[in-house]
């Protein structure tokens, strides 16, 4: 990685919620430059800018020379990018200087190429784990990605760090232990058997359903008898009372 992106930033006066709001409506966002045997700095930078870094080839691990006027100058490197989490527009950036002669850690992102034989032919399944490895490198020799083949990944096979192939340019950092991808078997779905004793016991649907409705109309037959036979004996009483009050 030989190029490197030049950015205009000028410096803070003011550090408050109200002012940081005033330069993102001008389109600006505010930063700050850290360094570990110099003081951090805040400046403003253009939101521009910081778009078109991520936009470049080796996007947030890209070389900047960040300009102040005609004197100062810094090289850095991106080092957090905050984002708003309602509407995911950047609201602040943090660089890190850097001496272009001294190796820097910096996450690198992972390529996949070509159609494991485990998925192909196998019946498994891909599962990308890690997509960026520890690098360290000088910052001019940063890579811009990590390719890696894994058409002969066969199934309940990984690739992992220690079996990345290695560069006079930079060394990996992350554990070799990683497994950046592998070929697992596909999760069977199990059904449960019904035994046929169980089976056996389960009445065919609505067979059941006309001895409870036989059952249901049994004593509402009974019922309505009783009623009848209950007023039968009030008319009978109702009579006789009738028939005593004309003998009084």
């Amino acid at each position: 990685m030989e190029n490197i992106i030049t950015i205009n930033a000028e410096q803070r006066k003011e550090i408050s919620k109200r002012a940081s709001k005033g330069l993102r409506a001008a389109g600006k966002i505010p930063a700050v430059i850290y360094g570990i045997t110099a003081e951090s700095v805040p400046i403003a930078v253009s939101l521009a800018d910081v778009k078109g870094i991520l936009k470049s080839e080796n996007k947030d691990n890209s070389i900047l020379r960040i300009t102040q006027g005609d004197k100062v100058k810094f090289d850095a490197m991106i080092k957090e990018i905050q984002y708003d989490y309602l509407s995911d527009h950047i609201i602040h950036v943090d660089f890190i200087r850097i001496d272009l002669k001294k190796t820097v850690d910096v996450e690198v992102p992972v390529v996949l190429e070509g159609e494991p034989v485990g998925v192909k032919t196998e019946d498994g399944l891909l599962e990308f784990i890690h997509r960026e490895v520890l690098v360290r490198s000088l910052p001019t020799s940063i890579p811009k990605e990590i390719r890696i083949d894994i058409s002969g990944l066969h199934l309940n096979q990984s690739i992992k760090v220690e079996n990345l192939a290695k560069n006079d340019a930079y060394q990996f950092i992350s554990p070799a232990n990683t497994v950046i991808c592998a070929v697992a078997a596909k999760a069977k779905e199990e059904v449960a058997a019904v035994p046929e004793a169980v089976a056996a016991e389960v009445p065919a649907e609505g067979a059941a359903a006309a001895p409870a409705a036989e059952a249901a109309k049994g004593p509402a037959k009974d019922g309505e008898a009783a009623a009848k036979g209950a007023s039968k004996e009030a008319d009978k009483g109702a009579a006789a009372a009738k028939g005593a009050g004309k003998t009084k």
